[in-house]
This record gives structure tokens, C-alpha cells and sequence, in this order.
């Protein structure tokens, strides 16, 4: 058989499994496409090829998550979904007979696909596709994973395969041959990561309550290599950069010039500046200052962070001195902040500056603050090591369990409030704990603030490291916790309340202080 008449069998059995399981399709097909937007961090006008598309199905949740703003080429093989059964904003279907000669070269940002790229023509089938790429582009796929006991007995025991509708090509695609594969093919900063450990058959009434469990189970040692699916990425050599367009996300008029990013900064020389600048480029409109703080750093933090402030007049520096801390790195932030909001963000989080549309977004329309949610059902993490995730999952457990409120992810370190949130805001810790204080109790206040989902990727090797250590910390994120369920359950305030402001400057109604729980 031909590559495209693997892909033709692949599409048909794929199109055939989605059909198949109408519960819980549309929740998966969902999940996927989110992830696409997550991993890649999207831009508006990026070109997607999304290969063997089918009649649309994952295609019209592609370009809902995506906003409409990305044109999408659906590449499909069969006679039968051409012309296309679904009218799909920003959506070409295409026939192809030819994967290397009916497609231009190098014309696409991304290329995607789900449960089409796991045949035994997959080394050719890469190759096209790596020719498709523009240079600095990157692919994802969605497989099945060779060592899914499920997927395992289908493909060793044929009969059982064709009586559950595989391709007679379909295989399943194993992590360190797949990586191999693609690497000789080009490919560089191979990702191949088991991931989906709800089945098909999985009741609808029930896939909300497993999440927790599965996504805990998902980045577990030896069960998460008995995943379903494989989550392969990869990228094409190149300038990402250069081939990226320069898009004004600042789209809401409600908070121009309005906003203050407070940054606080150790030993982050490398990061400083290619944050900012892309803060800039990306928001500049809302930006009403960019304060970045420097607690003490011992490279050329302070340096890097001074010269930026002398070429823009909106970057603001503040040198601290001894002893350091990110609790007090934030106090002193938010004290120099002058804007009717503040972000606060880790100078490590430029991959994920164009995710900072959906906070900006929240604020914008009336709520009183937005949180990035790195566990929502609709997040992605990439390279979490598992114990972090168990002490993160067992603080929130007992925060929801002794709390009176329901939140999945508080103690990251991106935050947008209006700013009296956090100037009002009592910071008792002096470490890392302190993004404890800045989620819990403004939530125990009463503030109307709602958790956004975003991406977490592990730094890279150019990003420098990280000086979080989870055993260092813990004890101090344990402490504030009871503190805070202490102060709470007396009745006590968490947060001096004042008259919010409306998106528009006007006065709001002021809003409860801490609310008491019975014992």
C-alpha cells in the first residue's frame, strides 16, 4: 500500500472510532484541541494543517478553541469527505492523492492530527511532513500507545484488531523507536509523552469525577506508559521567531493603559528581557508600567533589568536588599505599582505570554481577578515532575476539604487583580508560600475571581533553573495553610476591603469580608 492509501484506511477506521463513541468523543476531541492551542501558544493568523480530517469532526473543535482567527487546512483522503460535511469558520478541506507534491512546501506553522499517523509507513509519513513545515514550525499528534494493554492486544492478535475496526496498516507506535524515527527524519525537541487514561467507554456522568484521579495517574512512573495515547511533538529546525507574526492582542479598551506587570526577579538575566519585550509587543496597549523586581540577584539581573528601563520609560526597577524572598519581593511590587490592575508573573513565563489574553479577558469583564489554573481539565503540563503534582494535589485537597470554596490551582505565581486586591493584601510570608496568600485570601474575601487554564512547561536548558525546591518549601506552604483555616474559621479578615472599581473606573459596591464557617 501507498502512504496515501495508508492514510485513506487510517482516516476511514479513525472517523469510524469517533462515531462510535458519541459519550465521550466530543469531550476528548475537545481536550486535544486545547492541547494543540496550549502547547503551541497559538498566535492569531498561524497556518494549521490538520492531516486525515475527516468529515470535520475534530476540525470544528480545532477552530472553536482557536478562536476562528487561524486558517486551517483540512487534509482529507477519502472521496467521501469531499466536499466537506460541515461548514467550519477559517476551514479548507483539501482531496489529497499526493502528500508530497499537492501541498506547497514549507507553507504551514503547525501541523496536527489525531489517531492518522500510527500506520507502518510513519517514517515516510514524517518526511512529508517535515517538508510541509515552515522552518521553526512544529507537529503534534495524537496515537495509540504500543504498550496500552488495550491497544497491545489489538495489534498482536490481528483478528481481534479487524473485529474492532483498526486499519490492516495501524500499529502501535512505540515512545523510543517514534523519537529515533523522527530525529533521523530532522526533527528536533522531540517530545513523546503517554497521556489519556479515561477509556471510550468511560460514562459521560462519570469522566468529571475521574479526571482528578486520571490526570494524577497520567504522570504516574510505570502507569503512565500504559496511557491510551501517545502525545508526540516535535519541531522543524529554524528562527521560531522570524516566522512568527507580530500580533496586537490588547483587544479590550477597558484596560488600556491600565494594567501594572509586577516581575520579581532572581538570577533570571537570561529572561528578563525577552519577557518584557514580548509583554510589550503583545500587550502594549494595556501596559501602564512593567515593574520588575530584583531580590538580590548575583548575576547581571539588575544590570539587564536597569538598561531596559533606560530605553522604555514604563519599565520601573526596584533593587532589594537583604534578605531576599519571594514574599518580599512581592510586597515591595505591589507597593511600587501604580495601575487600576496588577499582573503578577514569574519572569520564566514568556512561553505562555499570549495565554495572558484569557486572564486579561476575565478582568475585563467584571470579575474582580483571574487566576492561572495549571490543573483544570482544560490544562496542560508538560514535564511536571510527579512528586510536585502529589503535594500540589494534596495541599488543594485539603484546602477544599477545610476551605469554603472549590478551586484547583492557586500557589502559581500568575495572577491578575484589580490592584486594591493586592494592596489591601496582608503578605505574611516571606517565600514562596506567600502565592498561597495572593490566591487563598482573596478567594475568602469574597473577591469574584475565576481560574483560568494555562500551560506549564518545564525550562529549558536557555532559561537558566529554577530556585523552587518542593521539600524546602513545603513546610512553609503547610503552615500558611493552617493559618489561613485558623483565621477563617475564627471569622477573621484575610483582606482589608475597600470599594472595588469597575472595568471603567467607577465605583462598585464593596463586598463581604471573610466569611465564617461552623464548626
Amino acid at each position: 500500500m501507498s502512504l496515501e492509501e495508508n492514510l485513506s484506511s487510517m482516516e476511514l477506521s479513525r472517523e469510524a472510532y469517533w462515531s462510535r463513541y458519541p459519550g465521550t468523543s466530543p469531550l476528548k476531541l475537545r481536550w486535544r484541541a486545547l492541547t494543540v492551542r496550549h502547547s503551541f501558544h497559538v498566535l492569531p493568523g498561524e497556518s494549521i494543517l490538520e492531516l486525515g480530517a475527516g468529515s470535520g469532526l475534530w476540525t470544528e473543535y480545532l477552530s472553536a478553541v482557536l478562536r476562528n482567527e487561524n486558517p486551517i487546512t483540512a487534509a482529507v483522503f477519502n472521496d467521501e469527505f469531499s466536499p466537506p460535511r460541515r461548514d467550519i469558520p477559517n476551514a479548507t478541506f483539501i482531496r489529497i492523492t499526493n502528500l508530497f507534491q499537492d501541498l506547497p512546501a514549507e507553507s504551514f506553522d503547525y501541523i496536527v492530527g489525531t489517531a492518522i499517523l500510527c500506520h507502518n509507513q510513519f517514517p515516510q509519513n514524517l518526511a512529508a511532513l517535515y517538508r510541509l513545515l515552515k522552518p521553526g514550525g512544529q507537529i503534534l499528534f495524537f496515537e495509540s500507545n504500543h504498550w496500552n494493554p488495550q491497544v497491545f492486544v489489538k495489534n498482536h492478535i490481528r483478528p481481534i484488531g479487524r473485529w474492532a475496526g483498526l486499519a490492516t496498516c495501524q500499529v502501535g507506535m512505540r515512545k523510543y523507536k517514534l523519537m529515533k524515527v523522527a530525529s533521523h527524519q530532522g526533527f528536533t525537541n522531540l517530545e513523546v509523552i503517554p497521556y489519556d487514561i479515561i477509556h471510550a467507554r468511560t460514562p459521560r456522568s462519570l469522566i468529571s469525577l475521574l479526571q482528578s484521579s486520571a490526570f494524577i495517574l497520567e504522570h504516574c512512573p510505570g502507569i503512565r506508559e500504559m496511557c491510551g495515547t501517545l502525545y508526540i511533538w516535535g519541531k522543524k529546525p529554524g528562527d521560531e521567531q522570524a516566522r512568527r507574526p507580530r500580533v496586537n492582542l490588547a483587544e479590550r479598551r477597558e484596560l488600556y493603559k491600565a494594567v501594572s506587570v509586577v516581575v520579581p526577579c532572581y538570577n533570571e538575566e537570561m529572561n528578563v528581557l525577552p519577557l518584557v519585550n514580548a509583554l510589550i509587543q503583545m500587550y502594549g496597549d494595556y501596559i501602564h508600567e512593567i515593574v520588575i523586581v530584583n531580590d538580590n540577584s548575583t548575576d547581571r539581573t539588575g544590570e539587564v533589568a536597569h538598561q531596559i528601563a533606560g530605553a522604555d520609560p514604563r519599565v520601573k526597577v526596584v533593587d532589594r536588599k537583604l534578605p531576599g524572598g519571594v514574599g518580599r519581593s512581592l510586597r515591595d511590587g505591589y507597593a511600587a505599582a501604580t495601575g487600576r490592575y496588577i499582573l503578577t508573573m514569574d519572569s520564566d513565563f514568556l512561553q505562555i505570554v499570549p495565554e495572558l489574553r484569557d486572564l486579561f479577558d476575565v478582568v475585563a469583564d467584571g470579575h474582580d481577578g483571574a487566576i492561572g489554573s495549571r490543573f483544570s481539565h482544560d490544562s496542560v503540563l508538560m514535564n511536571y515532575p510527579f512528586f510536585k503534582i502529589l503535594c500540589n494535589r494534596s495541599f488543594h485537597l485539603l484546602v477544599n476539604l477545610f476551605l469554603p470554596c472549590r478551586i484547583r490551582d492557586i500557589s502559581n505565581n500568575l495572577k491578575l487583580y484589580r490592584a486594591e486586591v493586592l494592596k489591601n493584601l496582608d503578605i505574611e510570608q516571606n517565600h514562596f508560600a506567600a502565592n498561597v496568600e495572593t490566591g487563598l485570601k482573596p478567594i475568602l474575601a469574597g473577591y469574584d475571581v475565576q481560574e483560568v487554564p494555562i500551560s506549564w512547561i518545564n525550562r529549558t536548558i536557555d532559561m537558566g533553573n529554577s530556585s523552587f525546591r518542593i521539600v524546602k518549601v513545603a513546610p512553609n506552604y503547610f503552615l500558611e495553610f493552617v493559618h489561613i483555616v485558623w483565621r477563617t474559621w475564627r471569622g477573621q479578615r484575610h483582606v482589608v476591603r475597600r470599594n472595588s472599581l469597575k472595568p471603567d473606573g467607577s465605583a462598585a459596591e464593596s463586598l463581604h469580608s471573610t466569611p465564617s464557617v461552623e464548626k
